[in-house]
């Protein structure tokens, strides 16, 4: 018999009065590969992409467009398919008629998964060959063309099997319609549900909780679709290794629990909700005990004060008693049941409150957790809000190209933080700091804050995220790690090891922030500031990039690209180029660049400035009052001059060093200036401290900076949006005034 069933003669017989199936799969494969390939082709030949073009374009094609279309209509196959060759477990009567066949159940189960595979792949090969045919027809074929299509019909099985399997489980474990399709769409919806519960669950009680990257192993892999989305999209960027692999192992472990399920299910099954009592305990706490968390979390949400807590303890009682009685309910098809099996819903309730305890009470220590210096093979920290340096960081790859990883994409692995050995001590330390001085509440009393996100990389590979509220005095000793022990201050000048002919601008930001382009046609005076910049990083000690920088500076640098869909103009024919971009403060220890930086003639300290009038805004926290004073006098200028500093990056700056209550404006010959502006403290003159003693004014306790986006200026020749004026810049040659819109 177990040959007979894979009989064409055989396959005939079954197959009549069904062929509306296979026909109905081959028009969606024909619309997902013929039609759309003939689509996408018509389309490119009316934008007049290049002939390159095009054939950029249909390779990947072939490794995204028609492996998304391919997938759907492969799901849809699996559905079709086997819901077609198992739904008669759902009555008792097919139920009884074919288990009275002389066929054993392994050989009744092959021979429905056998037919379902050739229902999809007849129609599968036939719609893929016209496509290659039609792609060939076009001047499209090679051998990595047939290679892509090869690779993509293996895949569409995978998918298919896995699917079609998961769905001949869940039928082999339930009674009914009602009951298949709530399994089926927890096991689809389940690990994005559980995903959102626990996110919400950890924004609430743990401080340092990041959800970003929290809990993604749920999201992406805790279900079947969403795994093999993920797998499909890493196919796309040409890494499926390790998803491909755990797709496949899904499928053989489907495959066997389906074959086994159907094997051992009775046959008076059809018509109950589960068929298996132990499956329906096992469901029942997975639904009950998320659910009551989810329901108490809503009435928490929903509430404020001290009584949160009691609406939240209500709602995870009221949750967990409606979804305990609701699943009974539909298990015994009877509202009688609902009150039954009330062991398991104290057990339930028990690990409700399990549950909620170890977010509320952080048992699990995770706002305290800190990897073990040993362990720690890197780390990425988010500086956007305390840091206005921009860089970005070039790698040349293999086949010659160069890979832009752009700084807001700080927690990419080319943005690491990492000595020769690992996190150094003084880098560990000032972490264990900010993790033991991190807040319960929303801020640390009584200090200047920033608020940032850590990412810890183990050498395990596993990758741990947590968000801090970190003081000035943490935040500088940590900063100071990294540039004495790891690896900040190469990546942050890590252009002064790039060739000079990619460098297209070079801006200089003066002691006003004003912005101009300098040495723009002398490449002779740029590679002398290059190799000035060069001798002085390396000569930099970590104490010297903790001072306050003098001027800012801006590099712009453009590589060659190669085209790709994510860059493809119709019609270009030019070569493709990417941009990376470096904002960098100078320090007063880098001499040999200030030296040069001389010659342009423009201020490169608050000192060389000629400062007109300077206008101070003095508010009061208290009353909420502020007024206005501008000091125009020269001994006044003088003496606030010796006062006034540029606010610069929140490590060096020392928040608690300046007066937090006035903001300062300054206009100098050259009209208002750019950069932000503070008094030190200790520094304020006397006609200063009387004003604050009449205004009442008591110093700012807390200053807290929330994450910023930055904004990156990039100086060119062409750009319309900026206005310039000519100017003598230089002790060689004219340059051009860049009025910068960027806070100094």
């Amino acid at each position: 018999m177990r040959s007979r069933i894979f009989s064409s003669k055989y396959l005939k017989t079954i197959s009549k009065g069904q062929l509306w199936m296979p026909a109905f799969i081959a028009l969606g494969f024909l619309l997902a590969f013929p039609v759309t390939g003939m689509v996408k082709l018509s389309s490119w030949s009316d934008l007049q992409y290049s002939a390159l073009q095009n054939q950029i374009l249909y390779n990947n094609l072939w490794k995204d467009g028609f492996v998304l279309s391919g997938m759907i209509i492969s799901s849809i196959a699996a559905f079709i398919n086997s819901v077609n060759g198992f739904i008669y477990l759902y009555s008792g009567k097919k139920t009884d008629y074919y288990h009275g066949l002389p066929m054993k159940r392994t050989e009744m189960f092959l021979e429905r998964v056998f037919s379902g595979l050739v229902y999809y792949l007849i129609p599968y090969i036939i719609a893929e060959f016209l496509m290659i045919c039609i792609g060939a027809a076009r001047g499209f074929f090679s051998l990595s063309i047939m290679g892509m299509a090869v690779k993509m019909f293996f895949l569409h099985i995978i998918i298919y099997l896995v699917i079609y399997f998961s769905i001949v489980l869940v039928i082999s474990v339930t009674g009914n319609m009602l009951m298949g399709i709530l399994c089926l769409g927890g096991m689809y919806l389940y690990g994005i549900v559980l995903n959102l519960i626990l996110v919400a669950y950890g924004q609430s009680f743990w401080q340092t909780f990041f959800p970003e990257y929290q809990f993604n192993a749920l999201l992406h892999m805790a279900s079947p679709g969403t795994l093999i989305l993920s797998m499909v999209s890493d196919y796309a960027e040409g890494k499926t290794g390790k998803l491909l692999a755990a797709v496949i192992i899904l499928g053989v472990i489907f495959g066997v629990l389906a074959w086994t399920a159907y094997k051992k299910r009775p046959s008076e099954s059809a018509g109950k909700s589960m068929v298996y009592s132990w499956i329906s305990i096992v469901v029942r706490f997975m639904v009950v005990v998320p659910g009551g968390l989810a329901v108490g979390w809503i009435f928490y949400s929903l509430t404020t004060g001290k009584v949160r807590i009691l609406w939240w303890i209500f709602g995870m009682i009221l949750g967990t008693v409606i979804i305990h009685g609701l699943s009974e309910t539909i298990y015994q098809m009877s509202f009688q049941g609902f009150f039954t099996k009330k062991l398991q819903l104290v057990i339930a309730g028990a690990l409700v409150a399990v549950c909620a305890l170890i977010f509320q009470k952080d048992l699990l220590h995770f706002d305290s957790y800190i990897p073990k210096q040993e362990d720690i093979a890197s780390m990425n920290l988010n500086m956007m809000s305390f840091d206005q340096d921009y860089y970005e960081n070039v790698q040349k790859t293999k086949d010659g190209e160069y890979e832009i990883t752009d700084a807001n994409n700080w927690a990419e692995p080319a943005m690491a933080f990492v000595g020769k050995n690992g996190i150094g001590d003084q880098t560990y330390k000032a972490l264990q700091d900010i993790v033991s001085s991190n807040p319960k509440g929303e801020v640390i009393d009584g200090d200047y804050t920033y608020y940032s996100i850590i990412k810890y990389t183990l050498k395990s590979g596993k990758e741990i995220y947590r968000k801090y509220w970190i003081g000035t005095e943490n935040l500088s000793a940590l900063v100071k790690g990294l540039y004495e022990e790891e690896n900040l201050k190469e990546q942050k000048f890590g252009f002064l090891n790039l060739d000079q002919k990619y460098l297209k601008n070079i801006g200089l930001n003066d002691a006003s922030g004003n912005g101009y382009s300098i040495f723009q046609n002398d490449s002779d005076k740029m590679k002398q500031l290059l190799e000035a910049m060069k001798k002085d990083v390396d000569a930099a000690t970590a104490e010297d990039f903790m001072q306050a920088p003098e001027v800012k500076m801006d590099f712009a640098y453009q590589f060659p690209d190669k085209q790709s869909v994510n860059n493809m103009i119709p019609g270009n024919t030019n070569a493709n180029v990417q941009y990376a971009n470096w904002i960098v403060g100078i320090y007063p220890s880098f001499k040999n660049t200030l030296a040069i930086l001389k010659e342009t003639g423009y201020p490169l300290t608050v000192e060389d400035l000629d400062i007109e009038k300077i206008m101070l805004n003095y508010f009061n926290d208290d009353d909420g009052q502020q007024e206005d004073v501008t000091y125009e006098k020269p001994e006044e200028i003088k003496a606030l001059k010796e006062a006034l500093t540029i606010r610069y990056n929140g490590y060096v700056d020392k928040d608690s060093e300046i007066y937090q209550n006035i903001y300062v404006s300054v206009l100098t010959d050259k009209g208002g200036a750019v950069n932000t502006y503070g008094l030190k403290t200790e520094k304020l003159p006397d006609f200063v401290k009387e004003k604050i003693t009449e205004l009442g004014i008591t110093q700012s306790s807390m200053q807290v900076d929330e994450p910023v986006t930055k904004e990156e200026t990039v100086y060119t020749d062409d750009e319309e949006d900026v206005a310039t004026q000519a100017i003598i810049g230089g002790a060689d040659a004219p340059s051009e005034i860049y009025l910068d819109s960027t806070v100094g």
